[in-house]
């Protein structure tokens, strides 16, 4: 039987990422991130979280709380080299079975003893209802940053 805690592809974390999510389940939450200190967690509209104990809270915090919660995943893209991989996905919140949000998440996992597990998730709230209240087009506007 493998190891839980060990991942052999980025594409296996990122699934267990994501499965923990929909579960609730803490343990294999954290069975994916790295245990290093400058392993980094921001959630939408929240602040930067560095370090496994600081990830972790939130991350009981928001399953605490987050029931019945749908979270489908859609892949937009990967990069990937020897020992570092780089996932862009979207994230499709619904809740009772109606599409609530789009999350644009970037996931990067790092490769160390054989094993993948991610040293950074930032993600960021749709931007849907900002353009909405500005004026001119949209293309435009999705550069404010």
């Amino acid at each position: 039987m493998q190891n839980p805690n060990c991942f052999p592809t980025s594409e296996q974390a990122e699934q267990a990422f994501y499965r923990s999510f929909q579960q609730g389940d803490i343990e294999l939450m954290m069975s994916v991130w790295g245990q290093g200190k400058d392993i980094v967690c921001i959630h939408p509209g929240g602040s930067r979280l560095q370090g496994v104990s600081s990830i972790r809270k939130s991350w009981e915090q928001m399953f605490s709380y987050e029931q019945g919660i749908e979270l489908r995943v859609n892949k937009t893209g990967m990069i990937q080299e020897e020992d570092v991989a780089v996932h862009h996905v979207v994230e499709d919140i619904y809740v009772d079975g109606e599409l609530q949000s789009e999350i644009f998440a970037t996931n990067i996992y790092k490769k160390t003893n054989g094993s993948w597990h991610m040293v950074l998730h930032h993600a960021s709230a749709e931007l849907h209802p900002v353009l909405d209240l500005m004026d001119g087009d949209a293309e435009e506007a999705q550069t404010i940053h």
